[in-house]
């Protein structure tokens, strides 16, 4: 079955050292433009992280922010950009797009929120940044915020997402992964997660980390809240290993016909693989 597929994160940005490694393609990379075409993903959301604590945050953020407007020509698959921590705003630096997703931090605090592994809460300015970049269209992204945080910006009242989080009650010892209740809150308001391959994402014990895994949350996520809650955002080349039967944006067939042995029809498979998400960031832009 070959469907059209969105998904929500990647960090291949960070990793290129010229636009033509994605344009042509990399071995050692998880996803480029030949494999993005080849496998039927339509729509590749492309985040760039901006943190403080790294030290070459300048650095990093220009040259993917170049990468991208080149990048920007191709046509198909189309390509958004993300925010992946909001230093970027805050220090006034040139975006190269509007993001089509925003997340106030990364892994660490900054003047916005709080990240994970902190009990710091979403401040006043992050509050004001987070309406501003809804009422300009942006999405909230709520992956890479600790617990209270996320209940604090989702307390706001608009549709938000989770591009690459998984469902804590089926992977208990990642922190990133989302409680139920949040779960359950995320699609009250019409928001929807992103399952996502990060090995340690999808099971506590790395060998459970399969395709089978990703269905078991995909299913987990979708009987917990509605099938229109879930979809994908596989985080390539954001990590070093991936799940069993995974090499990169190659296996994209592999997963889908995961779905298919387990009894999933066609029009099932469809709104998790990329119905679920174009829907969402309608929403959020007219919302």
């Amino acid at each position: 079955m070959r469907v059209s597929i969105v998904d929500a994160h990647c960090d291949t940005l960070a990793r290129l050292s010229s636009a033509d490694e994605f344009i042509h393609g990399r071995d050692d990379f998880h996803l480029d433009l030949p494999r993005l075409l080849e496998s039927g993903v339509s729509h590749q959301i492309m985040a760039v992280c901006c943190e403080a604590h790294r030290g070459n945050e300048k650095e990093v953020w220009n040259r993917s922010a170049a990468f991208f407007r080149e990048l920007q020509a191709t046509e198909k698959p189309v390509l958004h950009f993300a925010l992946e921590g909001c230093l970027a705003i805050y220090e006034g630096w040139s975006i190269p797009a509007v993001p089509l997703v925003a997340s106030l931090t990364w892994n660490g605090d900054n003047p916005y929120a709080g990240g994970i592994g902190s009990s710091m809460n979403l401040t006043e300015e992050g509050k004001r940044l987070a309406v501003r970049l809804h009422s300009e269209g942006t999405a909230l992204d709520v992956s890479h915020l600790n617990d209270r945080s996320r209940k604090s910006l989702m307390k706001l009242g608009f549709p938000v997402c989770a591009t690459h989080c998984n469902a804590r009650a089926l992977c208990t010892g990642m922190n990133r992964n989302l409680p139920d209740e949040d779960l359950r809150e995320i699609a009250a308001r019409g928001g929807v997660v992103g399952v996502t391959f990060v090995p340690d994402f999808l099971a506590d014990n790395r060998e459970d980390a399969t395709i089978e895994a990703i269905v078991n949350h995909v299913e987990y996520i979708a009987e917990l809240t509605s099938l229109e809650t879930v979809a994908f955002g596989s985080d390539f080349d954001g990590v070093d290993a991936l799940p069993g039967g995974i090499s990169g944006a190659e296996s994209w067939k592999q997963v889908i016909d995961a779905f298919v042995n387990r009894g999933w029809p066609e029009e099932d498979i469809k709104k998790v693989a990329g119905e679920n998400w174009q829907r969402f960031f309608k929403l959020n832009k007219e919302d």
